[in-house]
Parts: C-alpha cells; structure tokens; sequence
C-alpha cells in the first residue's frame, strides 16, 4: 500500500496531517483533499513529507504511558 492509498483509506485524521505537511497553508486540508481527490497530483515530495508526519505521529503514539 502507498502512502496516497493510506491518506485515502487510512483511520488518520487528514486534517492534521495536512496541517504539519503544509503549515503555512490555511487551506492545507481542502489543498490535502484535492490531491488525494486527483484534482491536483500527489507528488513524490507529497509522499515524503506525509510520512515524515505519520512517521511522528507514530513515534508520539508509541512513546505513550499508562501513568
């Protein structure tokens, strides 16, 4: 599975990825969605960069305690 399939049918809060992909971008969720949508391409630098963020968000998730 590519990194665009997972954006696509993933249980990840797009919102929040395009946010850290594109932070200088107010519309960075309307801007992920029309990527993945195909209304714009979803480039290697794309790719990249969302599993930068995914990648964080795991370690954050993983780094997680009970107490």
């Amino acid at each position: 599975m590519t990194v665009e399939e997972y954006l696509r049918t993933g249980p990840v809060d797009l919102s929040y990825v395009a946010q850290r992909m594109w932070p200088d971008n107010k519309n960075a969720k309307v801007y992920m969605s029309m990527k993945l949508n195909g209304k714009r391409p979803f480039t290697k630098k794309d790719a990249e960069s969302a599993i930068e963020v995914l990648k964080s968000l795991s370690d954050n998730i993983s780094n997680l305690t009970i107490d």
